[in-house]
């Protein structure tokens, strides 16, 4: 069978990559924000996890969980990479892009699993018994090694995170609440998570060597499995969002209603529709009456250039499916301007 056709011999064409997923793709910036990110948590995870066995300190065991939680989300991330740029075939027309939002959606689990459901049954073991916290330097060098580590790896997720809210004309801020772009997001929510972490390891340490008790180090165990719960519920609902099927923000799809119901070769709009088929990368969806006064091949040119004007205007849309029809339609109220 040749590629790019199914058994039948009917050919299966690639789907179109919206400038700003290309661009992405140059750029390289996910697969080295994953890199970094993976690297930082496997040497600082051994590192967390060995103190803290060596120290009795229930914090930094949980706090080890908690790199081994990032790390496999990390691999989780590479998978969604690696997975989204399979060739489209008779069962996936449209690619495998939406896979990232599966695989960050995974990595959520794991992390709730793994970084918080550990570290909170640490913690509740720990609370029952009482023991002091063993001296030395060791777990303090460990935490400004894993804050440096942490820290380089959330400096190189917020720079990608400022190039790409440039792309949109957002504060960084705005642009994470409702980026596509799973890694980007997941990495910086997750470093950021990470460095509270440390904050509250190295607080509950603290307190526990002024106190001769472990109850302030489990404590702090405690508090990180928590965070790490949370973190993992406030990613997953985003990313469930994606993988159901998310339309463009509504600033977004104001401005795709304006380039479509401004075009002259459209006497009505009755449906459009913007959704996510993968990061940064979206299906426009329209059914439109053309204008009388247009011939079959005026209407086919001008519907070519209707789709370069969408696709130059809003970087991230991928695909432009325009039905031009001459029956009246109910849109619903989702897809027109008024609801039937």
């Amino acid at each position: 069978m040749r590629k790019g056709s199914n058994a039948k011999g009917r050919r299966i064409l690639p789907p179109r990559r919206s400038a700003i997923a290309l661009r992405r793709d140059e750029e390289g910036e996910s697969p080295r924000t994953i890199v970094i990110a993976l690297l930082a948590n496997i040497v600082i995870g051994i590192a967390k996890l060995l103190a803290g066995l060596a120290s009795g300190s229930t914090a930094l065991i949980a706090e080890a969980a908690h790199s081994a939680a990032d790390s496999v989300n990390e691999v989780f991330l590479a998978i969604g990479l690696y997975r989204a740029h399979q060739p489209p075939d008779e069962a996936h027309p449209f690619g495998h892009a939406r896979e990232r939002f599966l695989w960050a959606f995974m990595a959520t689990i794991a992390s709730f699993l793994i970084g918080g459901c550990v570290s909170i049954g640490i913690a509740i073991k720990e609370l029952e018994a009482r023991h002091p916290v063993a001296g030395g330097v060791a777990p303090w060098l460990v935490l400004a090694v894993a804050f440096a580590a942490d820290g380089t790896s959330w400096l190189q997720g917020m720079r990608q995170a400022r190039r790409q809210a440039k792309d949109y004309e957002l504060t960084v801020w705005r642009y994470l609440v409702g980026a596509s772009d799973p890694v980007v997001r997941a990495v910086l929510v997750e470093d950021s998570a990470a460095l509270i972490g440390l904050a509250l390891a190295a607080g509950g340490l603290l307190l526990s060597r002024i106190l001769g008790s472990n109850v302030p180090d489990s404590v702090a165990s405690l508090l990180i499995g928590v965070l790490l719960a949370v973190t993992a519920f406030a990613l997953a609902r985003p990313f469930a969002d994606f993988l159901v099927g998310r339309s463009i923000s509504a600033p977004q799809l104001e401005r795709l209603w304006a380039i479509v119901e401004g075009d002259p070769a459209l006497e009505e709009v009755l449906m459009l529709q913007a959704m996510y088929s993968g990061p940064e990368e979206v299906i426009v969806l329209a059914k439109a009456r053309p204008s009388p006064s247009m011939d079959i091949e005026q209407l086919g040119r001008a519907m070519d250039q209707l789709d370069g004007k969408i696709r130059r205007a809003l970087p991230f849309v991928a695909e432009v499916f325009i039905d031009v029809t001459g029956t009246e339609t109910s849109a619903g109220p989702f897809g027109g301007r008024q609801a039937p």
